[in-house]
């Protein structure tokens, strides 16, 4: 330490000496590896055209929860609870009295057939607007059926495939009578011998544009159904003349109907043809405007309601009274009371 102080130059030299060899050397090693360093800077970097996939389940997530946002429950005594949409109040109406009431209870709407109320809460269920007043005719799933029809059978009224049967949009508008008169105006032979197979009928058709014709039994009217069946030679005696008169009957079978008329002689006999005009009122929903439309159908032919239009897809009328038809569904098709059969009336909306 005291050669230090004595030599203090001699020593300050050496450490700078010393600090002055040290980084020649440090200058030196880094001069030996720059080549290589340098190589590697030049040297082309290799291209990747890829571009990362995007991560979107937080924007998913995010859809998902605007769509349908988060419920909660007020928890009831019986155990249910009503809907409401989170921190939003729950909507109110007022009921007849004028006090605030929970749309969930009680109907705003009723069935415009039955005439039955269809509860707020169907709607509800079925998230369709309530408060829209033409929500009971809408038909949100374009499947032709109005909701009001769907609540009244049981379907889905979001659901397209789930829908009521078509024969439910169809209503007897009017019964049609088509008059056919026939007229038996006389015969051949002797009918006390009993052998009517040979005799020679004299029929007339007044509703049709065709010359009387002599026929015998087992012979067709021209241009009809009608077939002669059987012969019976009656007499009665007529209150004015008290004298027997000849009232002999001629039974006709209608082919088509399977329905018989008794003919008289010398009597104007009606055997009508009935036809149905139907009021079917399914709507084309993807062909506007909406109009319902009208088929006729005469007694036990086979008509088709749209969209089904194959063979297989015919009804048939079966029957017809003032009020109501009887039809009978298509194949493989059965009535909600069981049965293949369903009768259509009249719809009281329409006077």
């Amino acid at each position: 330490m005291a050669w230090i102080k004595k030599h203090f130059d001699q020593f300050a030299l050496a450490v700078i000496s010393a600090l002055v060899l040290a980084f020649a050397l440090f200058l030196f090693l880094k001069a030996q590896n720059f080549g290589e360093r340098f190589a590697e800077a030049l040297a082309q970097p290799v291209q990747n055209d890829r571009v990362p996939p995007v991560v979107l389940d937080q924007i998913d997530r995010a859809n998902a929860l605007l769509t349908k946002p988060p419920q909660w429950e007020i928890p009831q005594s019986d155990g249910s609870g009503d809907r409401g949409s989170l921190l939003v109040s729950e909507r109110y109406m007022l009921d007849k009295d004028g006090n605030p009431t929970r749309p969930t209870k009680g109907s705003i709407y009723s069935d415009s057939l039955t005439g039955q109320p269809i509860p707020n809460s169907w709607f509800l269920d079925n998230n369709l607007p309530l408060f829209d007043p033409t929500v009971r005719l809408q038909d949100p799933d374009r499947d032709g059926f109005p909701n009001e029809v769907e609540w009244r059978l049981k379907t889905d009224p979001n659901v397209k495939d789930s829908h009521p049967p078509y024969y439910a949009m169809l209503f007897l508008k009017q019964v049609i009578r088509v008059p056919f008169r026939l007229r038996f105006l006389g015969y051949d032979g002797d009918p006390k011998k009993g052998n009517f197979k040979d005799f020679a009928f004299q029929i007339n058709t007044l509703d049709l544009r065709q010359p009387t014709e002599f026929l015998k039994l087992g012979d067709t009217v021209s241009h009809t159904n009608f077939r002669l069946e059987k012969f019976e030679y009656k007499t009665a005696k007529n209150p004015n003349t008290n004298e027997e008169e000849d009232v002999s009957e001629l039974t006709v079978f209608n082919m088509e109907t399977h329905d018989k008329a008794i003919l008289i002689l010398d009597k104007i006999v009606d055997s009508p043809d009935f036809y149905i005009r139907f009021d079917y009122q399914w709507p084309e929903p993807d062909q506007p405007p909406l109009k319902p439309s009208e088929i006729v159908v005469k007694r036990l032919g086979f008509f088709v309601l749209k969209p089904n239009v194959g063979v297989k897809d015919r009804y048939k009328l079966i029957d017809i009274k003032d009020d109501a038809a009887v039809i009978q569904l298509p194949d493989g098709q059965t009535a909600p009371g069981g049965g293949n059969t369903v009768v259509i009336s009249r719809d009281p909306r329409k006077k």
